[in-house]
């Protein structure tokens, strides 16, 4: 088959995601309206969330992990990876299968944990709530290795359509159902979208696996894969972690906290998809390069890389951060969802858009090492940040709320970020971090002009409506940003940045 470019891969990806995100955001906004935010959406979110951030494990996990090994066995036969696939599929089922047996059972220790602040009454809603999402976790794990088949043979679409199929079905749910069913609606559209995007990614992925006898134990390249897993695990379990630890804080603040942070994440999740998904492609083509041995290229490629992200995606975490309140407003405020629903989840947001960048660097230089099917100093890396969040979470939320809680979460995203380019470069000598350091004046100076420029605007037309008002200040924020930053987008044109993007393969 012939393989695409990282050029046209990104754009293919980029198409997918906007119409995804554009569904999300309709999603989110029927959702918000219906629901808006109360005690009852905080416990479907905690529930639905609990479960959500294994699937997060498995499937990271997964797609690292599964992606080196496959690609290393695949060039062996073409047989030998339909096995792999097969086999590791058995494998986390076992797994996934007792993750839900262990969920079922433990339901009301975890609800007291997750939400230690609730009544008895309402823990035990959450633990009726986590009993039912539970088996959900079967259904996952297939999930997650369809999508790493297809990643890993460069067809990233279908794994990028999760989103706008599960945007589709739960609009479709909730203007059908929400009358009679309530917030009960959410747990059905749950279901529903999990099991649909199961068969769609299973039917698309079908000529890449096969059926697979004996002991999968036994099949040397998931004993490889299995040894990449544990530091992943470790990892992506830090994460968990920290990730429940924040919504035990938020559950002690005002009713709807929770939900005002899951509805930030929505929002953040819009530009978090992009970083991740692009780092994604460039992963499958970096491992390829460093397979054949060529270890300088597949190191220039990702330092080019990383100045083209950060400088697309430093202006969008300036403009995030000031207009959290106007973003929040277009986005989710009507209906049920009032002014006090909205301020709550701006906070949230704003700390939350501090992310970005850092998270350019995370991503990229993690899967670097990744490539090399170095698994432990990320793993080190992430549990030193998550570690640094946790401590800010704890010391920032009683002084600064919800704002206190997504902040620490930046910053632990920026800790990692410089960690794993100092981790990349032990690794591969060709890493080398003086052109990122010459070119942050000009990020810099582009970044303080759109702050200065968005300020200042704020006063000549902070009457207007949200949407008009958010329009103004990416429009002349933006330019002003691309005006600064313009002498290092022409250098980086002049030196090829895009054209390492055209001919990579």
């Amino acid at each position: 088959m012939k393989q695409k470019t990282i050029f046209r891969a990104v754009f293919s990806v980029t198409g997918v995601i906007l119409i995804a995100k554009l569904a999300g955001f309709v999603k989110q906004m029927v959702t918000a309206s219906t629901f808006g935010a109360t005690i009852e959406t905080d416990l479907v979110q905690l529930a639905q969330t609990f479960v959500g951030n294994i699937q997060y494990v498995l499937v990271q996990t997964l797609l690292t992990s599964f992606v080196a090994v496959y690609i290393h066995t695949r060039e062996d036969s073409e047989e030998a990876g339909k096995h792999f696939a097969m086999d590791v599929g058995k494998i986390f089922t076992l797994i996934a299968a007792c993750l839900s047996a262990a969920m079922w059972l433990l339901a009301p220790w975890i609800a007291r944990l997750i939400a230690p602040s609730y009544s008895a009454e309402r823990s035990a809603q959450l633990t009726g709530y986590l009993r039912i999402f539970a088996p959900a976790l079967l259904l996952f794990v297939w999930i997650a290795v369809f999508q790493a088949l297809l990643d890993a043979n460069k067809r990233f679409v279908p794994g990028q359509m999760e989103g706008l199929n599960q945007s589709i079905i739960l609009i479709f749910f909730v203007m059908i159902f929400a009358k009679q069913l309530g917030v009960q609606t959410l747990v059905l559209a749950f279901f529903a979208y999990t099991i649909w995007n199961t068969l769609f990614l299973g039917v698309l992925s079908r000529r890449y696996w096969g059926l697979s006898r004996g002991n999968p134990f036994r099949n040397p390249a998931v004993r490889r894969l299995l040894r990449m897993i544990a530091p992943l695990l470790l990892g992506y379990a830090m994460i968990y972690i920290n990730q429940q630890v924040d919504k035990i804080l938020a559950s002690g603040l005002e009713a709807g906290t929770v939900t005002a942070l899951g509805y930030a994440a929505v929002l953040t999740n819009l530009v978090n998809t992009f970083i991740t998904a692009f780092a994604s492609i460039l992963f499958t083509y970096v491992t390829a390069r460093i397979s054949r041995g060529e270890h300088e290229a597949a190191a220039g490629l990702t330092a080019r890389s990383a100045s083209l992200m950060l400088l697309v995606f430093l202006p969008i975490s300036a403009l995030t951060v000031l207009c959290a309140e106007d973003i929040v407003s277009v986005a989710f405020g009507r209906g049920a969802f009032g002014a006090d629903s909205v301020h709550l989840t701006a906070r949230a947001l704003a700390g939350y858009g501090f992310t970005f960048a850092p998270l350019v660097l995370k991503e990229l230089y993690s899967r670097f090492q990744y490539g090399y099917q170095d698994t432990r100093r990320p793993m080190v890396n992430s549990s030193i940040g998550i570690a640094a969040n946790i401590a800010l979470s704890i010391a920032l939320c009683p002084r600064l709320g919800v704002f206190g809680i997504t902040a620490a979460s930046s910053v632990s995203v920026c800790i990692c970020g410089i960690l794993n380019m100092v981790t990349a470069r032990r690794r591969n000598g060709a890493i080398r971090c003086g052109a990122l350091l010459r070119q942050l004046p000009f990020l810099a100076a582009g970044t303080a002009v759109c702050v200065a420029v968005v300020l200042l605007g704020g006063r000549l037309w902070g009457g207007q409506p949200p949407l008009l008002r958010f329009l103004l200040s990416v429009l002349c924020g933006g330019a002003g940003y691309l005006l600064t930053v313009s002498p290092l987008l022409v250098r980086l044109l002049r030196e090829g940045g895009l054209a390492a993007f055209r001919d990579a393969r």
